[in-house]
């Protein structure tokens, strides 16, 4: 074992070691807090952004869902290129045009 003096020296060193540690969590927190409150604040930000971006979304979709008139209108969900509902017999009468071309 040390005799007194190393001792007291020893415990001189580990209360040194204590404050500087101390210090340091003084700081990490007062970071901390400072964060905290960005993050605090840029939430307030955000809220407000969508609060204002929401309703004016919201707004411009409906205007585009109705027409000039205010009727509703309906969405197509596919097109078809090709009829659906057509008997061939129908177009057997029909003549299509001819327009002569040149080769050029």
């Amino acid at each position: 074992m040390g005799t007194l003096r190393d001792l007291q020296y020893a415990l001189q060193e580990k209360i040194e070691e204590l404050r500087q540690r101390d210090a340091l969590i003084d700081e990490l927190e007062l970071e901390l807090d400072q964060k905290d409150e960005l993050i605090q604040k840029l939430q307030n930000e955000l809220d407000k952004y969508r609060s204002v971006i929401r309703p004016a979304t919201q707004q411009a979709h409906q205007q585009s869902s109705t027409t000039l008139h205010g009727e509703q209108r309906t969405k197509r969900q596919a097109i078809s290129a090709e009829p659906t509902a057509f008997d061939i017999q129908d177009l057997s009468h029909v003549t299509l045009p001819f327009y002569p071309k040149s080769p050029q």
